[in-house]
């Protein structure tokens, strides 16, 4: 006899959740009159339902974003403070012409204020402009290179690129947060599954049709699949996705900057992971100026590890 596989939906992220029911909403609508006709008015709540979890999956990816743009704007900035810093630095240097390029490029900076504080979009304009000036074709490109900023216009330009991709990608829509909590959307979801799901298994016993057994045919291999992805079994931590670490300043002590670890799976996309919780980091030749490691280490529901590269720079 054919019958619907039981899916473990409290081991399910949120996003599994909501693509599980809009697979199983997309059969409902390819489903034939003969099943649709036992199921009444299940199906409009069901999908009434639905809705409110879909506004609940765009809010969170709302959020998601704007921690990520948040995080790639304090990179931006860490970037940005570096080449003033340099380029202050380098107005006590001894050589003259040193001296001029300092000046002259720090008075260009000084046109534009205070960078790090200003709104999203003109901040992001103002770095643009400045690049510009200060990369190859630029007025102050010969300055750059005479005061050694160029491995730090690179990182600024890498960051700057990041956030810019973020921004477009978040746009200028801002949703509001829903009113009904999440977990009774979720539930709500649910509790019209299940009735849904007796009804078609009934039918497929007691029906001569094949439909109601080829309804539960093509849903049963992905909540097998559903179930094993989530199991209890550890995920490799070798498999995630750190974002580059950003060249490090040398201070004469060991420098341990923590990258953001994402780890990407087939439902939820990118998930950032928690340091302390899903990971440990270690160092190694993380003091000297060249190339240094950062070991993450997987705890929790990970195992394994992942070593990734970073660079320390001397600014004089």
């Amino acid at each position: 006899m054919v019958k619907f596989k039981k899916l473990r939906f409290g081991r399910l992220p949120n996003g599994a959740h909501y693509d599980f029911f809009l697979d199983f909403d997309q059969e409902l609508t390819n489903s034939p009159d003969e099943v649709l006709s036992t199921l009444g008015t299940w199906p409009a709540q069901f999908r009434t339902n639905l809705a409110e979890e879909k506004k609940w999956m765009e809010w969170v990816a709302q959020g998601v974003l704007t921690d990520r743009i948040e995080q790639a704007d304090k990179e931006m900035d860490h970037d940005y403070t570096a080449i003033r810093k340099q380029v202050q630095a380098q107005i006590y240097n001894p050589t003259p012409a040193t001296v001029d390029a300092a000046k002259r490029v720090y008075a260009m900076l000084q046109k534009y204020g205070d960078v790090n504080r200003k709104p999203y979009r003109e901040e992001e304009g103002d770095l643009r402009a400045i690049l510009q000036q200060l990369q190859q074709g630029g007025a102050y490109c010969n300055d750059a290179v005479l005061l050694g900023l160029v491995p730090l216009i690179s990182a600024l330009q890498t960051s700057l690129t990041l956030f810019q991709q973020l921004l477009k990608q978040r746009g200028e829509q801002s949703l509001l947060k829903p009113t009904t909590p999440f977990s009774k959307v979720r539930r709500n979801v649910q509790d019209t599954y299940y009735p849904m799901v007796d009804l078609i298994d009934a039918g497929a016993l007691l029906n001569t049709s094949s439909a109601f057994a080829t309804f539960i045919n093509h849903l049963n291999p992905m909540i097998d699949m559903l179930n094993a992805e989530f199991s209890p079994v550890k995920h490799d931590i070798s498999e995630c996705e750190p974002e580059p670490i950003q060249p490090q300043q040398y201070t004469g002590l060991p420098l341990t900057p923590s990258p953001v670890v994402l780890f990407r799976t087939p439902h939820d996309g990118s998930i950032r992971l928690e340091l302390g919780k899903d990971y440990n980091l270690s160092f190694r030749d993380n003091t000297e100026v060249g190339n240094a490691q950062c070991t993450i280490t997987g705890r929790g529901g990970y195992r394994g590890h992942k070593t990734v590269t970073f660079v320390i720079i001397r600014i004089v």
